[in-house]
């Protein structure tokens, strides 16, 4: 009966950020069935809804995690495979610059790295995840800013163009 009811809400949530049918419905199966294996651990006041809200944002935020780390991985294979074409020392620097970004991203606090990913890789403006997230315009504003001024501190060694090429490059 809550399926029901729940399920066309949290998929067309998590569809608005991951553009994949397939992969919503494995987290909005994922979620109900953690839902369902942990209800004798729920208090009896928790608000379901928002249970399953938050859930799917988790889910939908390490789906998104991980396609950048697979993607990372996935374009540092390709560039191995055309190191002929160019400076290995140049794909090297690349690749240990993009795995220390994604790095970068995952040590951030959760609400920041939601915002952040929903940001930059989810194409997704202040406005837009602040509805997503169920928060203020303002709070998507400073978690923002927390996260910049976390990976600023974390890549400030790393050549800051670089930084913004290898970024620009992991969105095209």
């Amino acid at each position: 009966m809550l399926y029901r009811e729940l399920v066309i809400v949290l998929s067309n949530q998590a569809f608005r950020v991951l553009k994949d049918r397939e992969q919503v419905k494995d987290i909005i199966q994922e979620v109900f069935i953690s839902l369902y294996t942990r209800r004798d651990e729920l208090p009896e006041a928790v608000n379901i809804v928002g249970y399953l809200n938050n859930a799917v944002k988790y889910k939908v935020s390490n789906q998104l995690r991980n396609q950048l780390l697979k993607e990372n991985h996935h374009q540092a294979l390709i560039r191995q495979a055309h190191q002929q074409e160019a400076a290995p020392t140049v794909h090297l620097e690349q690749y240990e610059l993009k795995n220390k970004i994604a790095r970068s991203i995952n040590i951030l606090p959760q609400k920041c790295r939601e915002v952040f990913m929903l940001s930059y890789y989810g194409n997704m403006g202040y406005k837009a995840i602040a509805q997503e997230m169920g928060i203020s315009v303002k709070t998507v504003e400073k978690h923002m800013s927390k996260a910049l001024q976390v990976l600023r501190r974390e890549l400030k060694e790393e050549h800051y163009l670089s930084m913004l090429l290898v970024a620009a490059s992991t969105l095209i």
